[in-house]
């Protein structure tokens, strides 16, 4: 209830009242992220064994640390032990698939899934699965995932205390004001906290003004955001007055199209990223484009026939992770990444497991296939979303490229849809400006809010 009414306090202040109470929580937050552990963890990152036999014994070392802090500490792992006579140490990572699998419903409704110890901070998601979540996360987990992000965005140049604008889904504004200020600033991190939910071709304008006075070093947080600006430059012409060193995309799936003209907008590289909001294991992007698993940080397996994937992340003593089941579909590379990092990784992510529409057949085609369809073209599609009208309907929004779209454009997405969904389905195919959010300020792929029954 405190945290309702400071928020309703924070609303109803004037915007500069709400910089000045956006810096007292930068500062809670620097407080939470930095500190000793935070310090020690970059230490130990930038002194890690490339080697894979290294690699291999320090992630089973952590891992059987973490299990026995569950036995210690977890009365829902002591129980799920006992229950199927786990020993401890593990031999190898492999040993882990004799603990059964974390289903979310688990993690929502069982409160001894929370461990009896001091926690410092509390997490809570919706996630694209709608349903809500409740984590615990101390203060030590905490600083270890920060040095982590930061040691990965150093090794593109980008130090703390440098300037960055963050693309968030948090409600910084209120939704019905008017004044064209649709930003706060976080000082003690430098920090530039941008509002997903104002962002529109009227406002863009106002948004490359104040990007252009801050002058960021980096851009980080939900792409689509990024992309419709992107766009808006392109299709204007505008001249940015800042030089980016990179762009770091989060919460979002980012397309090979979008990818491309964020680059071509902002003169700078993108390299994704990938956690979650309950605390799974780190992913970071190579400069060959794939996301390598900071096994400092857990153990992701496949799953099932659709590219699922089970996470353990070691960085969750409040709340533990273990085989969790997320709903994040990914495909996981096989041999040596031509970047020469060994252990795990990842060459794409397709979306979640719970997010996809339905052929005539009984097949599901997820949303990591749908992003896909536009590939066939020469960068001419921004954007796309998906709504499932019935068994024999699919809708196709898009954001078009202006300079690139051509009207037999539409008959490739035509096509390429037919091959994926038969030919007996509809297809209509709509061009759009922008694409409506979802109620979190992020894009969402397949648009749900008309769902049917196929029975």
């Amino acid at each position: 209830m405190a945290g309702i009414a400071l928020r309703d306090l924070y609303m109803k202040s004037p915007i500069l009242l709400q910089q000045w109470m956006t810096t007292l929580y930068g500062l809670k937050l620097w407080q939470e992220r930095y500190g000793e552990v935070y310090e020690r963890e970059l230490v130990v990152l930038a002194n890690r064994s490339n080697e894979r036999e290294v690699i291999e014994a320090d992630q089973l070392s952590r891992l059987n640390a973490f299990l026995q802090f569950c036995m210690d500490h977890n009365m829902y792992y002591q129980e799920l032990f006992k229950e199927h006579d786990i020993i401890l140490p593990f031999e190898s990572v492999e040993d882990l698939k004799r603990i059964p699998i974390l289903e979310k419903e688990t993690l929502r409704k069982n409160p001894n899934i929370h461990s009896d110890i001091k926690t410092d901070i509390l997490g809570r998601t919706g996630g694209t699965t709608g349903m809500s979540l409740e984590v615990h996360f101390t203060k030590e987990d905490y600083q270890k995932r920060m040095a982590h992000v930061d040691f990965f965005k150093a090794q593109y140049g980008f130090e703390r205390g440098m300037k960055r604008a963050s693309f968030t889904g948090r409600v910084i504004c209120d939704p019905n004001q008017k004044k064209p200020i649709f930003w706060r600033y976080n000082r003690p991190l430098r920090q530039m906290l941008i509002s997903l939910y104002h962002v529109n071709p009227l406002t863009i304008p106002h948004y490359i003004d104040a990007l252009n006075q801050f002058k960021p070093v980096v851009l980080d947080g939900a792409p689509s955001a990024m992309i419709e600006i992107a766009k808006y430059t392109k299709e204007n012409r505008i001249q940015l007055e800042f030089q980016l060193l990179a762009i770091f995309p989060t919460a979002e799936t980012i397309t090979p199209q979008g990818r491309a003209l964020l680059e071509e907008a902002f003169h700078a590289p993108v390299y994704d990223q990938y956690a979650s909001s309950e605390g799974a294991p780190i992913l970071t992007e190579c400069i060959h484009g794939n996301m390598h698993l900071h096994h400092e940080t857990g153990v992701i397996e496949s799953y099932g026939d659709h590219d699922e994937i089970l996470v353990t992340s070691f960085t969750t003593h409040g709340t533990p992770l273990i085989r969790y089941r997320i709903g994040d579909r990914m495909k996981i590379g096989e041999g040596t990444c031509p970047c020469g990092q060994e252990g795990t990784f990842v060459t794409s992510i397709e979306g979640r497991e719970s997010n996809y529409v339905m052929t005539p057949s009984g097949r599901k085609v997820y949303e990591g296939d749908l992003t896909t369809i536009v590939r066939s073209l020469p960068n001419s599609v921004i954007q796309t979303q998906y709504r499932q009208r019935d068994l024999y309907h699919i809708e196709m929004k898009y954001v078009p490229d202006l300079e690139r779209f051509k009207p037999e454009h539409e008959d490739t997405l035509r096509h390429e849809l037919h091959l994926l969904f038969g030919q007996d389905v509809t297809i209509t195919l709509t061009p759009v400006q922008h694409i409506p959010r979802g109620p979190n300020g992020k894009i969402v792929v397949i648009d749900k809010t008309t769902s049917f029954r196929s029975s």
